[in-house]
């Protein structure tokens, strides 16, 4: 029995001696132990993420950090009992794989000091863009101190552009990165629109390790900033609808601006206008160096635009040719509006005597009835006003209905001219309408009157001879 423990003994001991000694050939251990599937390392200057398949004898290792090439940064599947180099980084080592665990040697050239204080590096200094755009530069604070450290950002640009430091979704200007770990923040920069062509340089601080980044203005973006007060609207068909704008020219010159609409359906009409009282419509403006102007873009669909929502694009183009574009959307939706006519506006009539007036009510709005439309009339005191119909309960959008309204006045009323007020009641609207009424008398009315006082004086004769002289 100790005969076979000790030759189990000499055979570890020759496994050990021949798997590769990172320590000997010029190269030195840098981490060894297990890793599992989706594990991510950071190693000396370097980030190593592994994979590893269940029932798979080989490890996927992708290797990546500031200083690797991209050549050198595509995953590599390295067996059991293998090794796969990384010239004058690494070299990594898969002894054997269980399920998803393996167990992993890294090691380093020997001679290669770990790199201590603070590393500070981007990817990509240099970027093009248009002027007026942001650019994002991505920016590594490697800490290889063994303690955690809280840096402070801070940058400027001599363009008069802005700039700050966000990292995930929030703005920054401190980072805390512990020991040996790294952190990625952005520099962000917001560009003008009236920036020259050419190279342009921001500088960032981590601390006081200073970082150069380059922005190249490849051309104007453009000469002006247009905003609307509000870019999505609701109207009823009818109405007057119109949108606010306001224009910035952000150059240090006079620019002439061309107006236009784009996107509009068949039919329709758009004006610029200077203001919502202006009646005078505008192609373009003139607008002083740094100046401000709000205008107003009037949209004009016709009447027999449907229910629905449309889309269409304010366009403004700069002096450069370049057009800056705006999308609108007016969502339209049903009216109901109400005209009251007749075919006359005064009528004669006698003391005691009937006459019609005919009421025409039409409904002008677009895809929405009238409803509970009634008649009501206002006459002097004693005259009788009766309408026929007396409501309806609906009136159709283009539809008319007439109302007959039979007025009598008075039989004892005095010859003149009198009003009659008619009002038109909806759910929706009501319009009202005055009428004059010449009243006359018939001609024997005096003669009449003038018997009856002869008749008094006569008798008042005969009593005053009769009684009188007593």
């Amino acid at each position: 029995m100790r005969a076979i423990c000790a030759l189990l003994a000499a055979l570890m001991v020759l496994s050990i001696v021949a798997q590769p000694a990172f320590g000997d050939g010029g190269y030195e251990t840098l981490f060894s132990g297990e890793v599992k599937d989706g594990d991510f390392r950071h190693i000396g200057d370097y980030y190593l993420r592994f994979g590893i398949s269940n029932g798979s004898s080989q490890v996927k290792v992708t290797l990546s950090g500031p200083s690797v090439p991209s050549e050198l940064s595509a995953p590599r599947y390295i067996p059991a009992g293998h090794w796969d180099y990384y010239p004058g980084m690494l070299r990594v080592y898969v002894d054997h794989v269980e399920g998803d665990t393996a167990y992993v040697e890294v090691a380093r050239p020997s001679g290669q000091s770990t790199a201590t204080g603070t590393k500070v590096s981007c990817d990509v200094p240099g970027q093009t863009a248009l002027g007026g755009d942001v650019v994002s530069f991505p920016i590594l604070i490697q800490n290889n101190n063994p303690t955690d450290h809280v840096y402070t950002l801070s940058s400027s640009s001599d363009t008069g552009w802005k700039t700050w430091f966000r990292y995930g979704d929030k703005g920054v200007y401190k980072i805390s990165v512990p020991a040996m770990q790294s952190r990625t923040v952005e520099l962000m920069v917001q560009t003008l629109g009236n920036t020259p062509v050419g190279e342009k340089k921001v500088v960032a601080y981590v601390d006081d390790i200073r970082l150069e980044a380059f922005v190249y203005i490849t051309s104007a973006n453009q000469s002006a900033e247009v905003s609307f007060k509000v870019g999505s609207k609701i109207a009823s068909i009818g109405d007057k609808i119109t949108y606010d704008l306001r224009i910035r020219n952000v150059q240090a010159k006079e620019n002439i601006y061309k107006l236009s609409v784009t996107g509009l359906p068949d039919n329709w009409y758009a004006r610029y206008l200077e203001s919502a009282t202006s009646v005078e419509e505008i192609a373009e403006t003139v607008m002083p160096a740094s100046s401000d102007k709000d205008l107003v873009l009037e949209i004009v669909p016709p009447y027999s635009v449907e229910v629905g929502t449309y889309n269409f694009t304010a366009v403004v183009a700069t002096p450069e040719g370049v057009s800056i574009k705006k999308d609108l959307t007016l969502t339209l939706k049903s009216s109901a509006g109400m005209s009251v006519t007749s075919s006359r506006l005064a009528y004669e009539t006698k003391a005691g005597q009937a006459f019609d007036i005919v009421v025409y009510v039409t409904n002008t709005g677009q895809g929405t009835a009238l409803t509970n439309v009634y008649v009501e009339a206002s006459a002097p005191q004693g005259w009788l006003v009766q309408a026929s119909p007396n409501r309806t309960n609906s009136i159709k959008a283009g539809e008319t209905q007439a109302f007959t309204l039979t007025v009598q006045p008075p039989g004892n009323i005095a010859a003149s001219d009198y009003e009659v007020s008619v009002k038109v009641k909806s759910d929706q609207a009501e319009r009202e309408k005055d009428y004059r009424v010449t009243v006359s008398v018939d001609s024997y009315v005096p003669y009449l009157g003038a018997g009856i006082i002869v008749v008094v004086v006569a008798g008042l004769a005969l009593l005053y001879r009769k009684y009188g002289r007593r």
